[in-house]
């Protein structure tokens, strides 16, 4: 059986105690999108100082089931040491010294305290996240999660795969995708695999190739999307006959309305966190730009003395709507009418301006029309 200790966290170095190994754990990533510059990032690894929780199970000698429940670890705090390296935490429990005695592990980020105030408040030290699993609960953890309005705040939502009956051999202590497999043992540390449960999405504003670049200049005053999910449950399910862990979001019911608190400045290779879901008919995107056309010499005008003078500079303004669900994947004609957990979407918006265009037909002579002479008399 397994025991514990509240002595002291686990370290880079690792310890035994009467002849037992403790547990020590640390991530790994599947995908790795890039966010928005001022916000928290997760990407090639957990920052130092940042915390994940973790779910472990306790099944004696049997393998995972559904019916399993938290008993070894609910909702544990694990502080990363070092980004990409060993996590921290107490009390420091140990590997089973049964052999035939299994754990199983899951974990998310960002660690979040059930006993706080999670909800999606505006401010960094919210996560938005609510762990709504309790310790007595059977099965994989299932979360709440709200998407913040602020770029700047937003929350990269991570889930790991579960990590089902370690330890049970050379390699059981990491996913079969994990990079180093097949050198890993049950001393080694417990590297999560984690997937991002959000959808990336991003936006970038391009001129239209039959622009003339040196005379047309666009400026981009608002952008937004209106209409979209914000939050919902997240479940997780794993299949014993092909090993994987499979996420489902569910119960999403509040929209961003048409607030501007919902409005996205465009900076380029800038990504935003949104909720995963199926885009209805109501979801638009809304620009507004202005465009400023300088002449090249071929413009003029009449001043007040009616001389030619060359056209000045001169702008206009534009607004439109879009229906989101109707932007079509490049290079086909198939609508994109959902966002998937994990999924980059990049969306080209190309901005064309009005041209005056001119076309000549030459028509044929008509038939010759004879007319009678006229005598003209002299006076």
């Amino acid at each position: 059986m397994a025991c514990s200790s509240s002595e002291e966290p686990v370290t880079t170095t690792m310890t035994t105690m009467d002849g037992m190994t403790p547990i020590a754990f640390r991530d790994a990533y599947t995908a790795q999108p890039t966010r928005s510059s001022a916000a928290y990032s997760a990407e090639q690894g957990i920052d130092a100082g940042q915390s994940i929780g973790v779910y472990a199970y306790y099944h004696d000698n049997t393998t995972w089931s559904a019916a399993a429940v938290p008993n070894f670890m609910w909702n544990q705090q694990a502080t990363c040491l070092e980004k990409g390296d060993n996590f921290s935490y107490s009390p420091l429990k140990y590997w089973p010294n049964e052999s035939d005695d299994k754990l199983s592990f899951m974990a998310y980020f960002p660690y979040t305290d059930v006993a706080a105030d999670p909800e999606s408040a505006e401010s960094p030290t919210k996560t938005g996240l609510t762990p709504l699993m309790a310790n007595s609960d059977a099965g994989l953890p299932s979360f709440r999660f709200t998407v913040k309005e602020s770029a700047d705040n937003q929350v990269d939502f991570l889930v790991s795969e579960l990590l089902p009956d370690l330890p049970n051999g050379t390699g059981a202590v990491s996913p079969g995708n994990a990079d180093d497999r097949s050198t890993l043992t049950v001393t080694d540390r417990v590297r999560f695999l984690f997937h991002h449960m959000t959808s990336k999405v991003e936006f970038r504003i391009v001129a239209a190739t039959e622009v003339r670049k040196d005379i047309a200049h666009f400026h981009l005053k608002s952008l937004s999307v209106s209409n979209l999910y914000k939050d919902g449950k997240l479940t997780s399910t794993y299949n014993t006959s092909t090993g994987e862990t499979s996420y489902a979001w569910s119960e999403q019911s509040a929209k961003h309305g048409t607030s501007p608190a919902y409005t996205f400045p465009l900076k380029t290779m800038t990504g935003y966190l949104m909720m995963p879901q199926t885009l209805s008919d109501d979801v638009k995107l809304s620009i507004s730009y202005d465009v400023t056309f300088k002449s090249d010499g071929t413009t003029y005008t009449y001043d007040g003395e009616g001389r030619l003078v060359p056209q000045q500079d001169y702008t206009y303004s534009n607004d439109a709507t879009i229906q989101l669900n109707t932007m079509k994947r490049t290079g086909t004609d198939t609508p994109l009418t959902e966002w998937l957990p994990n999924h980059h979407y990049v969306y080209y918006i190309r901005i064309g301006a009005e041209t005056i265009e001119f076309t000549g037909q030459v028509v044929e002579w008509l038939d010759e029309v004879e007319i009678d002479d006229i005598e003209i008399q002299e006076p």
